[in-house]
């Protein structure tokens, strides 16, 4: 019983989402006809010859841009949803169906079946989610343009705090794209416009709005000042878009007789009509002729992922043993002709990860940059050497000193000598206790997983994206070095390993750790090294502060404050490292700081990660992005 109460319930609030509207359409069409049948045939239409041929011409102009902007509106949504469709055939389809939309009415659906005629190879699920996040996203955007030039201009036509509400709610989405990128809702998955994405949005519906109110400016006789009349008309237009009759008939000439007072009626129907003529049926004209003309069948193509395997062989020749973490944080292969590297997404940017793999860094900006467009992404570079700035800088970008590589040669550490004085003393002090280290060659899994909750429990979030996070397959790919008291682990690291490099990766312990127990393992690492003759590599830390100013001394000590660097800087100083520079680069200052910021929000929140099972055979392929 209760269930069937549940579903009736559900039945009338849809009954009267889809009726409400109509209602409310045909309420203020009779109220339009009652105001239509007290006009003088003759006034009106010799107020409509009046429209000179200036006018006329003005309002086309005006329409063009506004459909321009409506198109470039539909390529942002297009490109943030990764439909794979076209700038150019995103710009058509998104002028077209809007334009027929706005004349016939019910936009969600004749939008959609426009955009499936123009773009069925999409299928009408995919399509429907465009049209679904275009009239959403023009909605908010509305309601942001509108209460800032209400605000601005207009600040009695509006309540005060009405408008200060809808730029707060603005002003939040932004934080949200940045902070939590990803609402769910039971099953159902929002992901956030990235910023740069949101500030199209905002920019092309500004100059969609302000465009459309400017034809039909251009045709009234007698306008009030345009910064007067731009408010006026994005009330009206909203009420049209609300009300949902065809092209919003009723409700927004009723708003512009009820705003506009002053004019004669008869002089603003004429200019309404003349409006309607120019902006909804002439482009609803050309685009059915677009829509409609005979064209060949395309079946619906199937969605398919890009698979984001590296080849194992790609990893095992990389100049850093670091890029295998490219096993887990969901990374792929962007190239080129000449090189190829590994990229990442996050909310805000496409990142490519350390060195390339193979080439320069030089060919593979373009890419980058063009693959970071089509989803309305900054490109970045982060953790480069020096080498591999230094193209960045030639090519404009802006590059920061970000970390510091610690490379030992394993066959310097003789552990003589002042220079590793404090570790001779971490080291008698782990003997004392009893610890003993080894190569693991056949994995605890159960114990590496209870030290690494145990970590956890202690440090919070693993950091992620170029570092790793514990999961079983993940380690059995490592060189794993466990420490033992008593034959019970209490700690442990693994290192990636390939041709050229060892590199360490996770540490872990639980709580009362002897003192010394991590030198321990990492100079048995560095004994495993120097047996293999590769070099070792302690991962990085970040920059530490230098001659940059006071700002970004103090901005440098709160990160390594922030993130444990200084402890990390005293631990890996103690085996007198050679620290190497590592950069990240940006096409310009600002999008160096949000990328910054980015990627240090990312490197935090908890991660679906993709360990990858062992390989059966590896292949030289380039994936493209």
């Amino acid at each position: 019983m209760t269930e069937v109460m549940r579903v009736a319930r559900k039945d009338r609030t849809r009954w009267l989402r889809y009726v409400a509207p109509l209602t409310v359409g045909s309420a203020c069409l009779w109220l339009l006809w009652n105001r239509l049948r007290t006009l003088d045939p003759d006034a009106l239409w010799q107020s409509f010859l009046a429209v000179s041929p200036a006018q006329w011409a003005l309002a086309l102009v005006a329409t063009i841009v506004s459909f321009w902007s409506l198109g470039r509106y539909d390529a942002v949504i297009h490109r943030h949803l990764r439909t794979g469709i076209s700038a150019r055939d995103a710009q058509r389809s998104g002028m077209s169906s809007i334009a027929l939309a706005q004349l016939l009415g019910l936009g969600v659906v004749t939008g959609t079946l426009a955009r499936w005629r123009l773009l069925p190879q999409l299928g009408p699920l995919r399509v429907a989610q465009v049209t679904a996040a275009v009239s959403a996203s023009f909605l908010i955007a509305w309601a942001v343009v509108t209460a800032l030039a209400c605000l601005l201009l207009a600040p009695r036509l509006l309540p005060e705090w009405l408008a200060l509400l809808g730029l707060v709610f603005f002003l939040t989405l932004p934080a949200a794209s940045l902070f939590a990128p990803e609402l769910r809702f039971a099953r159902l998955r929002l992901r956030l416009p990235s910023l740069k994405a949101m500030g199209a949005i905002t920019f092309f519906a500004a100059i969609d709005t302000y465009a459309a109110g400017l034809a039909l400016y251009a045709l009234l006789p007698d306008p009030p000042g345009f910064a007067a009349f731009l408010p006026v008309f994005l009330l009206a237009l909203g009420a049209g878009l609300f009300a949902g009759t065809p092209g919003g008939v009723g409700p927004f000439e009723l708003s512009l007789l009820a705003l506009l007072p002053a004019l004669p009626e008869s002089d603003l129907f004429a200019a309404i009509l003349a409006f309607r003529l120019v902006y909804y049926l002439l482009p609803a004209t050309l685009a059915a002729l677009h829509i409609f003309r005979p064209r060949p069948v395309v079946e619906a193509a199937p969605r398919r992922r890009a698979s984001r395997r590296i080849p194992d062989l790609l990893l095992d020749h990389a100049p850093r043993a670091e890029c295998g973490v490219a096993r887990q944080n969901g990374a792929r292969l962007l190239g080129c002709a000449a090189s190829g590297a590994l990229c990442i997404d996050t909310p805000q940017t496409l990142t490519l990860l350390f060195d390339p793999l193979s080439g320069g860094l030089g060919p593979l900006l373009p890419r980058l940059s063009a693959a970071a467009r089509s989803s309305n992404r900054i490109p970045v570079v982060y953790k480069c050497s020096a080498r591999q700035a230094l193209a960045a800088r030639k090519a404009g970008w802006q590059i920061l000193h970000v970390a510091d590589d610690a490379v030992i040669d394993p066959g310097a550490l003789t552990l003589d000598g002042a220079a590793f004085r404090q570790l001779r003393r971490k080291l008698r002090n782990a003997e004392k206790a009893g610890v003993t280290t080894s190569c693991e060659t056949e994995l605890p899994l159960a114990d590496l997983a209870r030290l690494d909750a145990e970590w956890k429990a202690l440090h919070g979030v693993a950091r992620g994206l170029s570092t790793g996070r514990f999961a079983p397959s993940y380690v059995a790919r490592q060189r794993v070095f466990g420490a033992r008291i008593d034959g019970d682990l209490v700690a442990y690291i693994t290192l990636h390993e390939n041709q050229n490099q060892l590199c360490l990766d996770l540490m872990r312990h639980g709580a009362d750790l002897p003192d010394g127990t991590m030198h321990a393992l990492v100079t048995a690492a560095a004994r495993e090294a120097a047996r293999l003759g590769l070099p070792l590599s302690l991962a990085a830390i970040p920059a530490r502060p230098g001659n940059e100013g006071r700002m970004m001394t103090w901005a440098r000590a709160q990160v390594a404050a922030r993130t444990g660097g200084m402890g990390l800087a005293r631990f890996k100083d103690s085996f007198a490292p050679r620290y190497q520079p590592l950069y990240m680069a940006a096409p310009g200052r600002g999008a160096l700081a949000l990328a910054a910021a980015d990627l240090a929000l990312a490197m935090r929140r908890p991660a679906r990660t993709r360990a990858q099972p062992l390989p059966t055979e590896s292949a030289l392929a380039y994936e493209g992005s």
